[in-house]
């Protein structure tokens, strides 16, 4: 059975709102099925089970700083790093000055990789400073020139060994968001402005859901990471 993040006993504190034994099955559900629906939103996984879930299998470090893809001797390999919490992988471009990341307490290791190789591992206050916000780090900022091969700068992703955020009890601002979601979301009449009896009539309504409200949508934005939803462009 999956563990949810958040349980029905945090769902009645969160709301005040006390759940019936008969309606405990759909809330259950709705926790579950808005929980996904707020990854999504955020870029990464609210499962304390998966927060740890290691993204980069380093095979080995390359002894010069190239990242030519045909420069890179698998057979003569500098041994991998122990990783210490986990790593996660985002995307590199050159002329980015600060590289936005999925929040973090702290970061053991960054690393410039193509494919399972590390090509170049970076040094804190030399090659890379850390923006911190709310206690949080958010954003990576490049110190210097990490690497001349611009020509394959394509090949290179970021590889973060870090605390990732929550391993515990996310936000409560962030939590109170979410609690909404799921008393939206299972309330069949939610959508349903005017009723009448007598023959039976209603009319249905576009109703605003609290993840896409505006002081929310804030509030979802500050905890994001680069692949949330909430910062994607679309282009057309």
């Amino acid at each position: 059975m999956v563990e949810l993040f958040m349980t029905i006993d945090e769902y009645e504190i969160l709301t005040g709102i006390t759940v019936a034994t008969a309606d405990e099955a759909r809330i259950t559900a709705m926790i579950a099925r808005t929980e996904k629906i707020l990854e999504n939103m955020l870029g990464f996984t609210l499962d304390t089970d998966l927060v740890d879930e290691n993204q980069y299998i380093e095979l080995g470090k390359t002894k010069t700083d190239t990242i030519c893809p045909c420069d890179i001797d698998i057979t003569n390999l500098d041994p991998a790093d122990s990783v210490i919490y986990a790593y996660r992988l985002f995307s590199y471009n050159v002329n980015d000055k600060y590289f936005f990341i999925d929040p973090c307490t702290e970061i053991h290791a960054i690393k410039l990789v193509v494919n399972d190789v590390t090509v170049k591992t970076l040094v804190e206050f030399e090659d890379y400073r850390v923006d911190i916000k709310n206690g949080l780090i958010r954003f990576v900022e490049k110190l210097g020139c990490w690497c001349t091969d611009l020509e394959y700068y394509n090949h290179v992703q970021l590889a973060i060994d870090a605390d990732w955020a929550w391993p515990d009890n996310i936000p409560l601002d962030l939590q109170y968001i979410w609690a909404d979601m799921i008393t939206s979301y299972s309330d069949c009449s939610d959508n349903i402005k005017s009723e009448s009896l007598g023959p039976h009539s209603y009319t249905k309504f576009d109703n605003v859901k609290p993840e896409s409200k505006s002081e929310n949508l804030s509030i979802i934005k500050k905890y994001s990471g680069p692949n949330g939803s909430v910062n994607r462009t679309i282009t057309l």
